[in-house]
This record gives C-alpha cells, sequence and structure tokens, in this order.
C-alpha cells in the first residue's frame, strides 16, 4: 500500500482541550433530567405537596434506570419559591388555588454522568405568574444565544443580568450568580456564572437564572455545551 493512499483517523486542529460535542452519557443525563422536571411540572395542581412532587420526580429515576442523585431535588411552593438551595428541601406545603411550583432535578445516570435541569408551572389562574415565567425563559434563551465557546463566565452573568434588571426582575440567588460549571461526579469546580469568574467557559455549564419580579419568583435551568466550535442546549 502506498503513502498516499493511507488518511490519518485523527485530522489534528489546533485549540483548547475540549471535545467539539457533548460525550453520550452527559446527554443522557441531561435528557433524563428534563424529563423527569416536566413530569413533575405536569402534575401541578392545587392540593399537591413538595413531597408529593419530590417523590414523581424520584419514581421517574427510578423507573428509567437513574444511578441516585448528586444533591437534593429541590421542590418549591408559594414563597418556597424563592429560595432554591442544597439546605432547603421539599417540605410538606401544598399548593393554593393560585400558585407557582418549581422543581430543580440532579440525577446521576449508570455510567456516572450527572444532569440539572430546573422547570416551573403556573397553577390556577395567575397572570402575573405566567407572564413572569414567560419573560424570565425568553431572557433565558435570547441569553443562550448570546453564549461562545470560552467567553468570561462574567461576561455571560453580565448579559443575563443586564436583562433581567431591565425587565424589572431581582435577582434571588443566595450566591448572586445565574449558574456554574458542572462535570461528571462534580460541580462548580470552575465556580459559578457571576460578576466576579473571569473563567473561560468550556464543557458543560448549567445556565439557571433564578430571579423574582413582584410577588413571583420564577426559574429556568438548561446544561449548555461550550464546545470547541460552538455552543449547544443538550
Amino acid at each position: 500500500m502506498s503513502s498516499s493512499s493511507m488518511e490519518p483517523a485523527w485530522n489534528y486542529r489546533p485549540g483548547p482541550d475540549i471535545a467539539f460535542d457533548a460525550p453520550a452519557g452527559l446527554r443522557a443525563a441531561q435528557k433524563l433530567a428534563k424529563a423527569a422536571a416536566l413530569s413533575a411540572v405536569a402534575a401541578a395542581r392545587a392540593g399537591i405537596s413538595e413531597r408529593d412532587v419530590e417523590e414523581i420526580v424520584h419514581d421517574y429515576f427510578r423507573q428509567h434506570g437513574a444511578d441516585g442523585i448528586w444533591t437534593i431535588t429541590n421542590v418549591g411552593l408559594g414563597e418556597n419559591t424563592r429560595v432554591c438551595f442544597p439546605t432547603q428541601g421539599p417540605s410538606d406545603k401544598t399548593a393554593q388555588e393560585r400558585d407557582v411550583l418549581m422543581v430543580d432535578v440532579h440525577p446521576i445516570t449508570a455510567d456516572g454522568s450527572w444532569g440539572d435541569c430546573t422547570r416551573c408551572a403556573v397553577i390556577g389562574d395567575y397572570p402575573e405568574a405566567t407572564q413572569a415565567l414567560h419573560d424570565l425563559e425568553r431572557i433565558h434563551y435570547e441569553t443562550i444565544a448570546l453564549c461562545r465557546p470560552g467567553m468570561p463566565a462574567s461576561e455571560l452573568f453580565g448579559l443575563s443580568h443586564e436583562r433581567l434588571t431591565q425587565e424589572g426582575f431581582i435577582l434571588l440567588d443566595l450566591l448572586g450568580n445565574i449558574g456554574h460549571s458542572l462535570t461528571a461526579g462534580a460541580a462548580y469546580t470552575h465556580g459559578f456564572i457571576d460578576a466576579g469568574n473571569a473563567t473561560p467557559m468550556w464543557g458543560a455549564w448549567a445556565i439557571e437564572p433564578f430571579a423574582q419580579r413582584g410577588e413571583v419568583a420564577v426559574k429556568v435551568e438548561d446544561l449548555v455545551w461550550f464546545g470547541r466550535d460552538g455552543c449547544e442546549i443538550l
């Protein structure tokens, strides 16, 4: 065989030490997280308790092969939607006729990959909450559209925070961020998406604006892969 007929299997291109595409395990973990969160908010109704919602999430994980959770399942109703933190687990609080349900889920799959997703649902005729959730989701996805591989975390925070402030939202995160890095087996390794973190964003980052407008607190969260060629929402 002549040397001219052989093509290398790996076409080297200079650049950061990061894959072009998200790992298959991460994709599967995030698919599971999103499906579990959606199953929980689909059950939103007056009278359901935070513990009921937690059980819906955990049942979904068990039925779909999850190996566990890497931090607690956060569930909030009413004033409990204003805190989303690992120290505040679900309570016996039940949903009112007009309410907001927030669910933040964190599965581990059999191969050790981690997922992270938050979804909200409005219960009853609650136009202020419906509009707040719509506006936050729009700002969230407009911000994700501005993601660039390797951009500083602080820059992304600024883009999101400016939009939130312009539309009357107050950031609720207790640590003052809109997200964090995520890898298999570890969160926060590269810090948070906040005003003081200039870390270049490569790999998986959870983007999760959590904010209040008026009396309504809402949150949405997705994973974004910052690859060598571009960014992709998982």
